[in-house]
């Protein structure tokens, strides 16, 4: 039984509807009933934009190359898309299965530059997902950031639940492993999170305390 898409009837609307519908060649499509740790790997700017990112690229390739996990692929929409999503109140969806972001178990942004920042927290509110760290469920994605600008996190500590420091090649399977484990174990979100701040190289601000600087006001 062939499933229709769930942007088919509008999407001839907007501009460049290939950004929202996939089918490339060398994409990685899985059985989702056979595989146990699923990532969604979103880039906060436009298909265009994004697909030209070398390190998005690599750490597909990485995650979908282990049997047992998949990566899927969501870029920003464009104006007109979001508004036709909103009107009619349906999610952002991954290119490869068409599945809302808060379906999966991990949503990965790549933070290239903070002009971007906005986009995070819009993908985030149209995929389904609480935009604050604090307002999401037990069973929402965690949300994960990495990139160039994942070095100084705190402007978006209290959007993100776990920022890789440095090269996640090698560093993501072993995250998204974790939070398998912890979750088959029934730990809390906030175990997972813990559990995830001990393999090193990774920030979780819900484990910190922080203040302003009297001087600054930062």
């Amino acid at each position: 039984m062939t499933i229709q898409h769930p942007y088919a009837s509008f999407v001839h609307r907007v501009q460049r509807p290939a950004r929202y519908i996939g089918g490339e060649y060398n994409q990685s499509v899985k059985d989702w009933s056979r595989i146990h740790i699923r990532m969604c790997l979103a880039f906060p700017d436009v298909y265009d934009v994004g697909m030209s990112h070398l390190g998005t690229k690599i750490l597909y390739s990485v995650v979908n190359k282990t049997p047992d996990m998949l990566a899927e692929r969501v870029f920003a929409p464009w104006l007109d898309m979001e508004v036709e999503l909103r009107q009619r109140n349906l999610p952002l969806v991954s290119l490869e299965s068409a599945r809302p972001l808060k379906d999966f178990d991990a949503v990965g942004f790549s933070l290239q530059y903070e002009m971007t920042y906005t986009n995070v927290l819009n993908m985030l509110d149209l995929g389904g997902i609480g935009v604050r760290s604090v307002d999401r469920g037990e069973n929402e994605p965690i949300v994960i950031a990495g990139g160039p600008t994942a070095t100084h996190p705190e402007p978006m500590a209290p959007f993100i639940d776990a920022f890789v420091i440095g090269d996640g090649e090698e560093k993501l399977p072993e995250l998204l492993r974790v939070l398998h484990d912890g979750k088959k174990r029934g730990l809390t979100r906030g175990e997972r999170l813990a559990k995830l701040a001990e393999i090193g190289g990774i920030y979780v601000p819900a484990l910190y305390l922080r203040e302003t600087d009297e001087r600054s006001g930062l």
